[in-house]
């Protein structure tokens, strides 16, 4: 039965795409990934340079009388520490050929975004004290403030992703296998990946107000303030020993 050119050139293309795309696709990652690596190569060696300078002069702190500073390479390295597990399968979860593994990557990136508690390590509690005791100005406080506010923005995004995904197939503790898999095969891997993606922005701008909120924490005035503010901790504890001491 003839048909109009018009049909027979539509199914020609739609037959051509079919058969092409699975290489289309393959050719399409393979250059994301290649662009990637590149890409990433020159943050990943800056991410280990700042991570091993962090636990170098953090470990220098430890006994020292500077809590505010203390407190802020506390918060520096329990960021670093989760950021370079993201940026280990990061590539992966963006670019890897086998489809399992992309899924399984953007899985663990998501999990660890969700399970990054900031409250432990940047309460409003902690975050006060640091700026009162380091005399940290007005104008970083509020940068430090919003950057805060967009990782956290970044995690309740996660947190809606995660809602029925993170116990049954993370740990696979669901006894439902079929339930595992089709939470599994419908993760929104593009929804995903804006969320991560909006989370590496937002983490970006918090790791480049924290040195500045370092440097802050580092001037003359603020180690004095920090020094000054610690004596009173020490006299109270030497009070309560004498109070406690038998006569």
């Amino acid at each position: 039965m003839d048909q109009p050119q018009e049909v027979i050139n539509r199914w020609v293309a739609i037959k051509t795409i079919r058969l092409f795309r699975p290489y289309i696709e393959r050719i399409f990652l393979l250059k994301l990934r290649l662009t990637l690596k590149w890409s990433e190569r020159k943050r990943k060696k800056a991410l280990t340079r700042t991570f091993e300078t962090t636990i170098r002069e953090y470990r220098k702190l430890q006994n020292s009388e500077f809590r505010a500073s203390k407190k802020i390479f506390n918060i520096a390295l329990f960021f670093l520490l989760a950021e370079r597990d993201l940026q280990a399968i990061k590539i992966d979860a963006f670019t890897h050929p086998d489809p399992w593994k992309r899924n399984l990557s953007v899985r663990v990136m998501l999990l660890i975004i969700h399970e990054r508690d900031m409250s432990k390590v940047a309460s409003g509690k902690v975050m006060k004290e640091i700026y009162e005791e380091a005399r940290i100005s007005d104008d970083l406080k509020s940068s430090m403030i919003q950057a805060v506010r967009g990782i956290s923005k970044a995690q309740k995004r996660t947190q809606k992703i995660l809602t029925e995904i993170r116990n049954n197939t993370i740990a696979h503790r669901d006894s439902d296998a079929m339930l595992q898999y089709e939470l599994i095969d419908k993760v929104g891997i593009k929804s995903a990946k804006e969320t991560i993606e909006e989370y590496f922005e937002a983490s970006h701008i918090f790791f480049g107000i924290l040195p500045k909120l370092l440097l802050e924490a580092s001037t003359l005035p603020a180690l004095l303030s920090q020094y000054s503010s610690s004596k009173p901790n020490k006299s109270s504890k030497r009070d309560a020993e004498k109070l406690g001491a038998p006569s």
